[in-house]
């Protein structure tokens, strides 16, 4: 989750001066803006030369706080998961500690931060949080962003039905890589992978309708709409087919649909723990107040963010409560590789990241392969940003792929 996780914060801090932050491993909670959370510790020391603050995240981190300035009632630092995050927090009158990240695209998610021995779920977010996340109001200048030519090849954006698309394209080739984000991330979720891509083909990354830097769209938020977009892109772009299509999560439905409109654009699929709109009738097989009580939650988060992201979720919503994806009628007749993240949490925060729950994960997964002739690859070692977290075996599912085609 380091690369396109969008960051807030929530702490709470006992600061007894400026620059000295009580010493000890704090315990705390990341939480991207699709609702998914994972513990994490904050190693605070404070050393002749001022604090330190490491962040340790199971298989993600340790990561470093920099420029770190600390006061009775504020506490601001930056840190560079793979891009600088600038973060700032207040204290609030009860002695909670709340505030947000930004990066350098406008995006934020949230993370909780309690002193050692706290309870960390008897921690909440405030409204007040929760309004500062769905809508910052204090963005920094635009002209102090950084060039997205700096961090990849090249940048660029397109007009495409009255609204202006962030791309970036990679590398070159006559077939093209398409990536296509989970929800809630924007192409930064794409950057280690496409970089290794780059180095054997055409890969593109963008931003969907009010991400990143692309503006916002008024259309319904459909796999359809998405798709319909994504197509008008890349033809306004100058990309042709052929096109393998690499999607994550929720993307996945956006790349099917995708595939089902212009299967004559699509070569094949890669998709990186994907959603299908199947699922939730196996989590409730599973345990099922355990999963109405996680979806509720979801549901209530997302009413919270800006409205393109609520549209967006919405329509995913939809299809995940009707078990159906509209237009989905016959299998895809192409090749299809599924990955499936097969990490168990020692720490479950929900049924699906328990080790019963990773195991009808990839039953899922793998009974839907077999129904449309794919292939299924499990790797066990990875959460679901196995594209972040283990790159090279998305590299090589992508360039099997390709190698069947030549």
């Amino acid at each position: 989750m380091r690369v396109c996780i969008l960051l807030a914060l929530l702490l709470a801090v006992e600061l007894a001066s400026a620059q000295h932050i009580r010493d000890g491993d704090w315990v705390g909670r990341v939480i991207h803006l699709t609702g998914r959370s994972m513990d994490v510790v904050y190693q605070v020391r404070n050393q002749p030369e001022g604090v330190r603050i490491t962040m340790v995240v199971q298989g993600y981190g340790p990561f470093e706080f920099e420029r770190i300035r600390a006061t009775r009632d504020s506490l601001r630092f930056t840190w560079e998961p793979s891009f600088e995050l600038a973060c700032t927090l207040a204290r609030l009158e009860d002695g909670v500690y709340q505030g947000a990240c930004m990066d350098p695209w406008g995006g934020f998610g949230g993370i909780v931060m309690a002193p050692p021995g706290s309870d960390l779920d008897a921690v909440r977010l405030h409204d007040e949080t929760i309004e500062s996340i769905a809508g910052w109001s204090d963005p920094p200048p635009a002209d102090t962003l950084p060039d997205l030519g700096a961090l990849y090849p090249r940048g660029q954006a397109v007009a495409v039905l009255g609204r202006t698309v962030n791309l970036v394209v990679a590398g070159d080739g006559l077939v093209t890589v398409v990536l296509e984000a989970g929800l809630g991330d924007n192409l930064t979720s794409w950057e280690q992978l496409q970089k290794l891509l780059a180095q054997h083909v055409r890969v593109v990354a963008y931003d969907r309708a009010g991400q990143g830097r692309s503006g916002p769209s008024e259309a319904a938020r459909t796999p359809k709409q998405i798709a319909v977009e994504l197509r008008g892109l890349l033809r306004e772009a100058g990309i042709m087919p052929p096109y393998v299509l690499v999607a994550h999560a929720e993307g996945a439905l956006y790349a099917r649909r995708f595939a089902s409109i212009y299967p004559d654009a699509v070569q094949s699929m890669i998709l990186v723990d994907p959603h299908i709109e199947t699922q939730a009738g196996m989590w409730r097989a599973l345990g099922g107040s355990l999963w109405e009580r996680y979806w509720e939650q979801r549901k209530a988060f997302h009413q919270q963010l800006p409205v393109g992201l609520q549209a967006e979720f919405r329509a995913y919503a939809e299809i995940i409560d009707s078990g159906t994806m509209p237009g989905m009628h016959e299998p895809l007749d192409l090749p299809v590789t599924v990955l499936t993240a097969g990490r168990v949490s020692e720490t479950p925060l929900w049924i699906g990241e328990s080790r019963e729950g990773r195991e009808a994960w990839a039953t899922l997964h793998a009974d839907w392969v077999e129904a449309i002739g794919g292939t299924h690859l499990v790797v066990a070692e990875s959460g679901s940003y196995i594209h972040q977290e283990q790159p090279v075996r998305v590299l090589q599912a992508i360039l099997e792929q390709l190698s069947k085609r030549d």
